[in-house]
């Protein structure tokens, strides 16, 4: 029996603020800097400049590197990333591009689809020596796909991910423009990763590219996957059906049920889930715990507008 809204939001709480590390863990991503209108207002926004929002709020030493237009929605873009706590400093400026707007479309379930303009901003991030020296130092570090669909950010991503201490690639396939394929641009940066996170249709995809069984239970999927990839841990989100979680050194597999919620939209949740996932599992939290936590705080956020609330 899944919990009920009120135990989900008192669950997401826990998730949220329970971590207390000795010392905090310096968290980098690195991506696109856009900004998300909605039905219901206009949101800075990117999946990997929401982990490092959410990152901050659970505590950890977030910096965030994209690139934004002379603007003032890039001039914007910054000014609310310091007031949420998360370092500026590695976010470069494009005079010649305009910093990034997306069309988000919500539909009667609270499900989005997106319309993002091409190109901005962030498809231009440049490997500049301050990344790259942040990418050794950082505890982690975090990407996702759309901002390898320019090929000036996917080169800097692409050197990122072989100076990375540990590399947490959350998939989450957007639209592309014509002509770009998303296996192209996201199989080489499966290998190699501190965790890997996709949902079950991604799954389902990149089962296709390697032609692996897509009769496959869960668990077993995400071993077949895995035993392909590599990752230290490989997640898969499941929506109101909640997450499973392979670990390549026992290749055990934990799951966390789903936690009934009244959704208002879905629009960063699952960004909510991948920084309280990576801060739990920096912190030692065993993986089973941690993907709990995160399901509970991805969940909690599902209940708000936009994708970084603030954590109560």
């Amino acid at each position: 029996r899944r919990p009920s809204v009120t135990q989900a939001l008192a669950l997401s709480a826990v998730g949220a603020h329970a971590l207390a590390p000795s010392s905090p863990h310096r968290v980098l991503a690195v991506g696109e800097t856009l900004f998300d209108s909605l039905p219901n207002g206009v949101y800075l926004g990117g999946a990997p400049l929401n982990v490092a929002v959410h990152c901050s709020q659970l505590g950890a030493v977030a910096s965030y590197a994209s690139a934004v237009g002379d603007d003032q929605l890039g001039r914007d873009a910054r000014r609310r990333l310091e007031t949420a706590g998360v370092d500026t400093t590695l976010i470069q400026t494009r005079a010649e591009l305009e910093t990034g707007f997306v069309t988000c479309i919500i539909d009667a379930c609270g499900d989005a689809t997106y319309e993002i303009a091409h190109p901005s901003a962030w498809d231009d991030i440049h490997a500049e020596p301050a990344l790259l020296s942040a990418a050794r130092s950082f505890d982690a570090c975090v990407h996702g796909s759309l901002a390898l669909r320019g090929e000036g950010s996917a080169a800097t991503i692409r050197g990122i991910a072989g100076e990375s201490a540990k590399r947490v690639f959350d998939v989450n396939l957007r639209p592309l423009p014509d002509g770009v394929e998303a296996r192209d641009l996201v199989e080489p940066l499966l290998a190699g990763c501190y965790v890997v996170k996709m949902n079950e249709d991604e799954l389902a995809i990149v089962q296709q590219w390697w032609g692996l069984d897509a009769t496959a239970g869960l668990a077993d999927a995400l071993r077949q996957l895995n035993e392909r990839i590599g990752a230290t841990y490989l997640v898969v989100t499941r929506g109101g059906d909640g997450a499973a979680l392979v670990d390549r050194e026992s290749g055990t597999v934990v799951e966390s049920p789903g936690v009934a919620v009244d959704v208002v939209d879905t629009v960063g949740s699952g960004d909510s889930f991948t920084a309280r996932l990576l801060c739990g599992l920096l912190d030692g939290e065993a993986p089973g715990e941690a993907l709990a936590a995160a399901t509970a705080l991805g969940s909690w956020v599902a209940t708000r507008a936009g994708a970084t609330p603030k954590h109560d």
